[in-house]
């Protein structure tokens, strides 16, 4: 989150500090580094071009085709992220043991603290892998793989209700494991910082907001209406989220970008097209091949021309 502070800094007036904080991030402390100097700059003429620009009330969110898709991103990240299935096995997870004949208070333990150390190790891990594998991929293989999980979770759930076979209980505890090793790939790490990447500053506080707001009605959801649903239908309420993890599916695949790569003065690029109104437009293509340079890629395309990319130590 250090780009957000230096935004901010940069913001206040204080460019001395943010450039220094640019500095320690990027080059070892080196305050005339190229690329230290380069997105300096961008992130300056961006603020002060978004200010000129301001008119940011609420229906800025709204108003144009890419602050449109933003907000369908945000408000789908904020309700997808705690309504996705999750919140059956965080709040309720002794009732969904209970409905496969595991009611021994010490063994639900046990299951509970094995489940919350690899959440807690795969999100960890997760961090050092998003930019190797990039945040669409990630969200696409964590929602196709929720949807794999919970679909094999309910039909073993049926068939124990069915006709109490244990092995069916088993695998549905397995599924539990497995569904939570996909929600984590991209759900829990990249709720935030996605949405801050995808936002452009005049706007960003006014959508972290709402999708916040999204993340609340998703939990009064999942706290007042799962219990009841569970204790009523059983194992059938299941089917409702295997349902709506394809839909899931659906919204990510045409609507979350790629932003691996793209400093966060570029991402407008990928809503408002290349006419957005961005900072430093006159490095931009610079900024490209920098931003492409520190990724490790071999070359960059910018429409008609295609540069090929020095490696260098920074």
């Amino acid at each position: 989150m250090t780009i957000f502070k230096i935004q901010l800094l940069c913001s206040k007036g204080r460019t001395e500090e943010a450039h220094q904080t640019l500095a320690k991030v990027h080059a070892n402390g080196n305050l005339d580094d190229e690329v230290v100097l380069l997105e300096l700059q961008e992130i300056k003429d961006t603020i002060i071009l978004e200010k000129e620009l301001e008119g940011n009330g609420w229906t800025q969110l709204w108003k144009t085709p890419g602050n449109r898709k933003r907000l369908i991103i945000l408000l789908s990240l904020g309700l997808f992220s705690q309504w996705s299935g999750n919140g059956l096995a965080s709040y309720y997870l002794n009732l969904v043991l209970n409905q496969i004949g595991i009611t021994e208070g010490d063994t639900q333990l046990v299951i509970n603290g094995c489940l919350q150390i690899m959440n807690f190790i795969v999100a960890i891990g997760q961090c050092f892998v998003v930019d190797y594998f990039g945040r669409r991929t990630l969200f696409l293989v964590s929602t196709s793989g929720m949807l794999g999980a919970f679909t094999i979770w309910t039909a073993c759930a049926g068939d124990f209700a069915n006709r109490g076979v244990q092995a069916s209980g088993n695998t549905v505890i397995a599924m539990v494991f497995i569904y939570y090793v996909f929600y984590n790939l991209a759900w829990s790490g990249m709720l935030v910082s996605y949405a801050a990447e995808i936002l452009p500053y005049n706007i960003r506080a006014k959508g972290m907001t709402l999708m916040f707001l999204m993340v609340d009605l998703a939990l009064f959801f999942n706290q007042y209406v799962n219990p009841i649903a569970l204790d009523e239908i059983k194992w059938k309420y299941y089917i409702v989220y295997c349902a709506w993890l394809v839909v899931e599916l659906i919204v990510v695949y045409f609507f979350y970008i790629e932003t691996r790569y793209t400093p966060l003065e570029e991402i407008a690029k990928h809503f408002d097209g290349e006419g957005a109104m961005v900072g430093g437009a006159a490095a931009t293509e610079k900024g490209r091949v920098l931003a492409a340079e520190m990724g490790g890629l071999d070359t960059v395309d910018m429409g008609k021309n295609t540069y090929e990319v020095e490696h260098k130590e920074l």
